[in-house]
This record gives structure tokens, sequence and C-alpha cells, in this order.
């Protein structure tokens, strides 16, 4: 019998009851007893903990989320600004190539009226070319403002994912400091 440990009075809860009291009333024992906003009881802790846990790690992903979002989205932007950059220079070059062409055109028409007939081919050879390089170019105008818009479109994304980000932080200091 005397290896056995003693046994705890049979009032007292056991240790591992969720049941038991974490903080004590400061009234005496015998005062009233104590009104259920004072009694804070272990499972109620630990489920706020987990709560303000859960909004911690899930505040920390969308944050990183919004990050990466935000530098692909630059990234992105930024390469489309590089192709309008040199997407434009190309289309000045097609241009001249096109008013090279169109001049060309125009003297082999007037030559064409006293050649024979090889030239009028050749004549319609160049004017073909030049209506594919105009075609080329109302392409490239179109995909330059496609890409406008585009980028356009990322920006508004990107402050959007950040505004949303500034809510979930918020949300959590409310949530740790107790808020609803």
């Amino acid at each position: 019998m005397q290896d056995q440990p003693p046994q705890p009075p049979p009032t007292d809860p056991p240790p591992t009851e969720p049941t038991r009291r974490v903080v004590q009333p400061a009234a005496p024992a015998t005062a009233a007893t104590p009104v259920a906003s004072e009694v804070v009881y272990e499972s109620d802790l630990a489920e706020r903990i987990d709560r303000t846990r859960f909004w911690a790690i899930f505040g920390s992903v969308a944050a990183t989320l919004a990050a990466i979002l935000g530098v692909i989205a630059l990234i992105v932007a930024l390469q489309a600004k590089d192709d309008a950059n040199n997407d434009s220079g190309s289309t000045a070059t097609l241009r001249r190539d096109v008013d090279s062409l169109q001049s060309d055109v125009s003297s082999l028409q007037s030559k064409s009226a006293s050649s024979d007939n090889a030239t009028k081919s050749d004549v319609s050879k160049l004017s073909s070319q030049v209506s594919q390089l105009q075609k080329q170019i109302s392409t490239i105008d179109s995909t330059q403002k496609q890409q406008a818009k585009d980028i356009t479109k990322l920006q508004t994304d990107v402050t959007d994912l950040t505004s949303r980000v500034d809510q979930v932080e918020k949300a959590q200091e409310q949530a740790a400091s107790g808020g609803p």
C-alpha cells in the first residue's frame, strides 16, 4: 500500500479534465459563485489560440501569395513594356520599308506602260509585298494596344490584392486583440 501514490480528494476534478479552470475568480472562496464571464476554461483558451493561429497562418499565406503575384505582375509589365519599346522601333522601320516599296511600285508602274509583261509581274509582286507589310504593321499596332490593356489590368489586380491583404491583416489584428 505504501507503493501507491496518494489519491486526490474526491471533490477535485482530475487535472486533465477540459473543464478545469485556468483562472480562479478574485472573490474569496466564501463569496457567491463566480459569474460566467469571470471564468476562463482551458478548452475556451485553446480554441482562441487555435483561431488566432489559423488567422495568423492565413494572413501570412495571403501576404506571401500577394507578394508573389505582385512580382509576377511587375515582371510581365516590364516585359510587355520592353516588347512595346522594341516593337515601336521595328514599326518605324517597317513604315520606312513600306514607303520605300510604295515609291518603287509607283516608279515601276510608270515604267510599266512602256515595259513588257515581266515588269508588270514585278510590280504585282511588289504590290503584294506592300500589302503584306501593311498587314504586319496593323497586327503589331493591335498587339501593342492589347499589351497596354493587359498592363493596366495587371496594375489594377495588384492594387486589389494589396487592399485585400491589408483587410486580412486588419482582421488579424482585431482577432488578436479580441475584436469581432
